[in-house]
């Protein structure tokens, strides 16, 4: 009884083990799962039916032809299942056929030896036809199975191919709208650039020519007082030109950024900005002194910083703003948050105020795109906008 135990003790740890589970059963069951695909079991049961026919047909001409040919039905059943069913069930036809034949049939009946040489040079026919139909048969079968097997690589690597091409394409069509939207951005920068000079500069250009022409025609009449009062406002329209060339020389190109890098760029731009605007603007930067970037990600993030900072300035209508720039384990972000009116968004994921923000953008967007980067927004109406600008390291 205590051995029955250990017995059953052992065979309940093994079972729990999983490891009869694990490769036992699960070898039977896959051994199982492959014997009885229904495509194999229908050719063997046709291979049968081919049997019962052919011995049907063999028994109703059994009184014309009596023991001579007992193989003929099942030459045909055997070429019939070779061509049809494969190779295991037609070696099954011919066995079983000649079998039955020999058993019904073939002379003397009841018994599978065969007396007399009719009937055995009748055997000698029936197995090298069998065998004959069922290699070649075959042959045909493998031939078309790599067919198919090639013709299923071709179509593949057609398909790849169209895959390929089409990626191509799409990249092609992709680098011109690039390009094309690359200039565009370059043709608004020039236009805002001319705007600037004539708005700006020109005046005060005009001013000084005034102011000159003025102070002239005071020391023709003799009036120095006034002529040097002249020249005065001509000197603080100078000091306004020269400040305001300052200021969109920074806009253009800031020093800072090549000579000290990303994080001071942004401090001045941020101080210039929020005394120009009078917006207030809270700044952070995160794990970034241990850090070096490439120059292409500087520029773009400081101008996707600069074109956010003027779309809060002209749309937002928020008072406070935060900036945050982080070095993160694979890539850098830069943040920038207002607290202002939002934006709606349509179902296609764009602003329906598309005349108003979409330039900006999509110029950030495509700014983004050309350094491998990414741009997301996240607005809600009255409750502000956060741009989050990503790039790998």
């Amino acid at each position: 009884m205590a051995s029955r135990e250990n017995l059953g003790f052992e065979w309940n740890r093994i079972w729990r083990s999983g490891w009869i589970r694990s490769k036992r059963v699960r070898a039977i069951r896959r051994k199982i799962v492959t014997f009885a695909n229904w495509g194999i079991i229908q050719k063997y049961i046709i291979a049968l039916f081919s049997l019962v026919v052919a011995t049907l047909v063999r028994m109703m001409v059994d009184p014309i032809v009596g023991e001579m040919h007992p193989f003929v039905t099942y030459i045909f059943a055997t070429i019939f299942c070779a061509w049809y069913c494969g190779l295991g069930p037609s070696i099954m036809t011919m066995v079983l056929g000649f079998l039955l034949a020999g058993y019904f049939f073939a002379s003397p009946r009841g018994s599978v030896a065969m007396h007399g040489v009719d009937v055995q040079v009748g055997l000698v026919l029936y197995v090298f036809l069998s065998i004959s139909s069922i290699w070649f048969s075959e042959l045909m079968h493998r031939a078309n199975r790599r067919a198919e097997a090639t013709s299923k690589q071709l179509l593949l690597h057609q398909a790849e191919l169209e895959h390929e091409v089409l990626l191509r394409k799409s990249a092609e069509e992709e680098t011109v709208a690039l390009l094309r939207r690359s200039v565009h951005l370059q043709e608004d920068e020039r236009l805002r650039i001319s705007r600037e000079l004539h708005d700006q500069c020109g005046q005060d250009l005009v001013a000084l020519q005034l102011g000159i022409q003025r102070a002239v025609q005071r020391l023709r009449n003799n009036r120095p007082s006034e002529c040097e009062a002249v020249l005065k406002e001509v000197n603080q329209t100078l000091e306004g030109l020269g400040r305001e060339l300052h200021t969109l020389a920074f806009e253009l190109r800031p020093p800072s950024l090549d000579e000290l890098g990303l994080k001071t760029a942004i401090e001045s731009l941020l101080s210039l900005w929020s005394r120009r605007c009078g917006i207030s603007v809270d700044f952070e930067c995160r794990n970034w002194d241990t850090y070096r970037i490439r120059p292409e990600v500087s520029v773009t993030l400081y101008r996707v910083l600069q074109e956010g900072l003027n779309n809060v300035a002209k749309h937002s209508g928020s008072r406070d703003v935060s900036v945050i720039l982080e070095m993160q384990e694979h890539q850098i972000v830069l943040i920038l948050e207002d607290y202002g009116s939002g934006m709606k968004w349509g179902e296609d994921g764009i602003p329906t105020a598309i005349e108003t923000y979409g330039l900006g953008i999509h110029g950030m967007e495509e700014r983004m795109k050309a350094i491998g980067g990414s741009l997301e927004i996240e607005s809600t109406i009255d409750q502000g906008t956060t741009i989050f600008a990503r790039v790998s390291i």
